[in-house]
């Protein structure tokens, strides 16, 4: 839900293209028919060439660097300040990227152009979000949730956090299941989930009468079925299958694999492992693109080796025991972000905090912008972890989510990953349970190009020092 409408991405996407090109337009028009300070002269109109070459590179350009910023993200309701910003800093990496394809090419282009063409280009997606702003081509969506335990409340928080943020949809209320009319348990005390619509039977005419868009369905409790899969997760051989017989609702779900047993059709719920298959595919892709990654990283390695050895007493690389696949321990690498007293100062194993007092000065840097995690590439090639996949914990937390976090024990069955589906998608700070949602999802729907799509993501997030 936080993505914006297919309709509204599509009429960015159009006019920030269209604005790439009347920005390179005007920027020519400018130079050629206008004496402008620091130039000498006016630019031959033969030079008006270069736009019919060059168009392309600009226009993936910009658009590359507007995803980078994550101008493509929400419906956003960014101040006009936060926006201004936040688009000056797509266009200036949008310059830079130009005047390296430019020069690596060996393409001549006129500069005074080109810095024309970034001051308008950014003059002109300025006003065009602002106009964008004011349409209000962005409905809100109200929604009404079903359930009124502690996963409704959890929902409704994250709504009313998001809306902060541009999401668009509004929580109107709620309606509780008919587990929870029958046991007349009370909502649970959290104001973001409003005021209770009516009962269950209710919610066809809340539909009907147009008081709420959409429904967002909360589970009630912990299900036998939930129950079961963690209990198998860690003995289930790979050769085991886990069916349903689905009901109406189970079928209307997208994405689900089925076998038919005579005329019944059964969801695989647990299938037979495909990783005898894709496991070769996803370490190839680990060994290739971290061996690459090393490589080209090794500058900038050497450049943090550095910066921590000179800015703390202290080793560069810290070690750490993690849980990896099969619940196996092995030794994570990260540069040193803390004091050397980090560890011994809070009693033992701690979550880090965004503001964390135990950081260095350098770490907090490196950590802002996950320089501290590159280490890991090692890991990585060492076949401890792989690129994608859910992210390491420590052995005294992995002990508490296995006796709270019901099916925690199923995330094992891939290795740890460098970066994963919750980490683009999720908040730093994000419950374990819905970690675990992300984790079993990317799981569920593994192919080399969704780990390709989260690593472009990951890098998305790296040059924006966003989502830490």
């Amino acid at each position: 839900m936080t993505r914006a409408p297919l309709g509204l991405r599509a009429l960015r996407l159009a006019g920030d293209a269209a604005l790439a090109l009347a920005a390179l337009w005007l920027a020519f028009q400018l130079r050629i028919y206008l004496p402008l300070p620091f130039t000498e002269g006016l630019l031959p109109r033969d030079r008006l060439a270069f736009l019919f070459g060059e168009w392309p590179a600009v226009l993936l350009a910009q658009l590359g660097c507007l995803y980078v910023f994550g101008l493509y993200d929400s419906p956003g309701r960014r101040s006009n300040p936060e926006l201004a910003r936040s688009l000056a800093a797509a266009v200036a990496l949008q310059g830079t990227v130009l005047v390296a394809y430019l020069f690596f090419a060996n393409r001549g282009f006129p500069r005074s152009v080109l810095l024309l063409y970034v001051l308008l280009d950014w003059l002109l997606l300025f006003a065009w979000r602002l106009a964008l702003r004011r349409t209000g081509v962005v409905p809100e969506r109200r929604v009404a949730i079903v359930g009124a335990g502690p996963a409704a409340a959890e929902i409704a928080r994250a709504i009313a956090l998001g809306s902060g943020h541009g999401l668009g949809v509004r929580v109107v209320g709620f309606v509780p299941t008919p587990e929870e009319e029958a046991a007349g348990a009370p909502a649970v005390e959290e104001p973001a989930l409003g005021p209770r619509l009516g009962a269950h039977d209710d919610l066809p005419r809340l539909l009907a009468d147009g008081q709420i868009d959409d429904l967002v369905l909360a589970p009630s409790g912990e299900s036998w079925q939930t129950r079961l899969i963690d209990r198998l997760a860690g003995t289930r051989p790979d050769h085991t299958n886990v069916l349903l017989l689905p009901g109406p609702f189970e079928s209307l779900i997208g994405r689900m694999r089925y076998r038919w047993v005579h005329d019944l059709p059964l969801i695989e719920v647990v299938r037979e492992s495909e990783w005898l298959i894709n496991r070769p595919l996803k370490r190839l892709l680990d060994l290739a693109a971290g061996a690459a990654l090393c490589v080209l990283a090794l500058p900038l390695l050497g450049a943090c080796a550095l910066a921590v050895r000179l800015t703390s007493p202290g080793p560069v690389l810290y070690r750490q025991r993690r849980v990896g696949r099969g619940q196996r321990l092995f030794t994570l690498l990260k540069f040193r972000t803390m004091r050397l007293d980090a560890e011994t100062e809070t009693g033992g194993e701690m979550l880090a905090t965004l503001d964390d007092p135990r950081l260095t000065p350098i770490g907090a840097f490196l950590r802002r912008y996950r320089l501290d995690e590159f280490p890991q590439l090692l890991n990585v090639l060492a076949g401890e972890m792989s690129l994608v996949g859910p992210r390491p914990e420590r052995p005294g937390f992995v002990q508490s989510y296995l006796r709270e976090v019901a099916g925690y024990a199923e995330r094992f069955t891939l290795a740890p990953g460098l970066t994963g589906l919750a980490q683009v998608n999720g908040d730093y700070h994000s419950s374990p349970q819905n970690k675990l949602r992300y984790d079993l999802a990317y799981m569920a729907n593994w192919s080399l190009w969704l780990d390709v799509s989260i690593l472009l993501r990951t890098t998305k997030i790296v040059l924006t020092s966003r989502g830490v």
